[in-house]
C-alpha cells in the first residue's frame, strides 16, 4: 500500500518533489512509533482499545485516496472488449 500511496501523493504536487517526497518519507518512522503507542494505550486502557489507534492510521490512509487528485492519468488496458484488427 505505501508505494501506491507515495507515488499518489508525488503525482498531485506540480512541483517540490524532492522536498515533498522527504516528508513523505519522514513517514516511515510512524512503523517505528505507532507500535509504542499502541503498547502504551494498551499498558493503560486494554489492548482492545489500544489497537483502535490503527483505525486512525488507516483512517488517513484512506483519506489520501479520497483528497489526492493526480495530475497525470495513466492509461488503462482494456482485458475485455471489441479487438482491433490490422
Amino acid at each position: 500500500m505505501y508505494p501506491i500511496i507515495f507515488s499518489l501523493a508525488l503525482n498531485s504536487v506540480k512541483e517540490h518533489h524532492g522536498s515533498f517526497s522527504g516528508i513523505i518519507v519522514t513517514g516511515i518512522i510512524g512503523g517505528a512509533i505507532v507500535p509504542l503507542i499502541i503498547g502504551w494505550i494498551g499498558d493503560r486502557a486494554g489492548l482492545r482499545i489500544g489497537m483502535f489507534f490503527l483505525y486512525l492510521t488507516m483512517g488517513y490512509i484512506l483519506s489520501i485516496g479520497f483528497w489526492a487528485r493526480p495530475f497525470i492519468t495513466n492509461k488503462t488496458i482494456k482485458l475485455f472488449g471489441k479487438k482491433e484488427t490490422e
